[in-house]
């Protein structure tokens, strides 16, 4: 099985020398489906068009790509995000080149990434805020693997030295038709469920579950409720007695992600009720990341063009910013 990477990247300059995107009374988290950063090296797991084997990915077509998700990324917010979840990463290289030569001035002393057996892509984390420990659970149905892990950290906040627990989601698709793939998001839905239910017994922390879930958040009632859904009303399968929140539910943005023209809201956090107790770090908003250069005349994400090298990723990122209360 392969490890999970976890880095703590120590040159001063790189802790110095930029202006961090929260403040002391302001935190940012971003969650961003990155639609496939592929390195330069032919590992013969690629994707075909991201295959350098077969001529036409190369260090230029890798660099471009990764720079437009950097300009996103220190667009989003003054400063930047102080935590950057990213999913579709193809492995640490590709996450280090983005961090130490398109990021470099963003700060992020922390890098993990977590793979997933059998995918050409896992999920990465840029951190300003100390990592304290790191794992990944494998996702089981029915005796079948099916799906990537979802993967835990714990970072310790600023200012109050909190320890805040994030699982990195990213769920199957729904290739394969929805009803039929649907049993395989349920599975990951108690898998996190549990996990939070699991964690929340041993002590008192906040959690944030984030990532790319490949469904809405108001999935159930799109589906005119046909079929039951990893995700019903904002909740997680198997989480009924958890008070978890989830963002969309008071939101005016429009989504994340389109699909033949129709907004979805499948890029989520889920938080727990710690955020809303009135005492350190508490949640205080959320927005999507919509600019110019990362969508379309419609609105819509511009999603990344291998052959001309255009456009970002066929999400949005999707940003939570939690304040220091009292």
């Amino acid at each position: 099985m392969r490890r999970i990477l976890f880095l703590i990247i120590v040159a001063a300059c790189l802790m110095s020398s930029c202006d961090n995107g929260g403040t002391e009374e302001h935190l940012i988290i971003m969650s961003w489906n990155v639609q496939n950063l592929f390195d330069d090296v032919d590992n013969g797991t690629e994707y075909r068009e991201f295959d350098p084997g077969l001529g036409d990915w190369n260090y230029d077509c890798f660099n471009r790509k990764a720079s437009a998700l950097a300009d996103v990324i220190t667009s989003s917010v003054a400063g930047g995000p102080d935590v950057v979840l990213l999913q579709e990463i193809e492995n640490d290289n590709a996450l280090r080149h983005l961090n130490e030569n398109c990021l470099k001035a963003s700060s992020y002393s922390y890098r993990l990434f977590f793979p997933t057996e059998n995918s050409a892509v896992g999920t990465g984390v840029l951190s300003r805020f100390p990592v304290e420990s790191a794992n990944s659970h494998t996702v089981n149905c029915g005796g079948e693997v099916k799906g990537r892990n979802i993967s835990m950290f714990q970072i310790t906040l600023p200012e109050t030295g909190e320890l805040m627990v994030i699982y990195i989601n990213h769920w199957k698709s729904k290739l394969g038709g929805a009803e039929e793939t649907e049993i395989y998001r349920i599975a990951a839905a108690e898998l996190l469920s549990d996990l939070i239910r699991q964690r929340l017994d041993q002590q008192s922390v906040g959690i944030l579950a984030a990532g790319d879930f490949n469904e809405s958040h108001d999935e159930f009632s799109r589906i005119g409720e046909a079929y039951p859904t990893a995700i019903i009303a904002g909740r997680l399968s198997g989480s009924e007695e958890l008070e978890l929140y989830n963002p969309w539910s008071d939101s005016e943005c429009s989504g994340s992600y389109s699909y033949k023209s129709e907004w979805e809201t499948i890029d989520q956090f889920f938080l727990s009720s710690e955020f809303f107790d009135g005492e350190g770090w508490d949640y205080s908003g959320f927005n999507t990341t919509v600019l110019e250069f990362n969508s379309s005349s419609e609105g819509f994400p511009l999603g990344w063009q291998a052959s001309t090298g255009a456009g970002c990723s066929d999400h949005f990122p999707i940003l939570l910013e939690l304040s220091m209360s009292g």
